[in-house]
């Protein structure tokens, strides 16, 4: 292979590893307790009895939104997609 191709190659190998690490969507874990408490109030009241167990925030077009993990008495586990500003974006019940 000549030396052009080979940088070549590494140059789109390169771009397109860091395109992947600087997306601007950035979704990370949280404690449940870094939920804001209208957000927790309103996952609660939609779905009485839930016990939250797993938090993550995503920053998407500058908008942050939750998504929870959770289970009710009866087993059944769901995830919440909700915004900061207290809009359920989805409800999903996990198999």
């Amino acid at each position: 292979m000549n030396k052009y191709l080979k940088i070549a190659t590494i140059t789109v190998l390169s771009s397109t590893i860091l395109s992947a690490c600087f997306d601007n969507d950035n979704e990370i874990d949280i404690a449940l307790s870094e939920v804001p408490a209208n957000v927790i109030t309103i996952i609660q009241n939609t779905l009485p009895g839930i016990s939250l167990t797993e938090a993550e925030k995503e920053v998407k077009d500058d908008v942050i939104i939750y998504e929870l993990e959770g289970k009710l008495i009866d087993g059944k586990e769901y995830e919440i997609k909700i915004s900061e500003d207290g809009t359920i974006i989805k409800i999903e019940l996990e198999d």
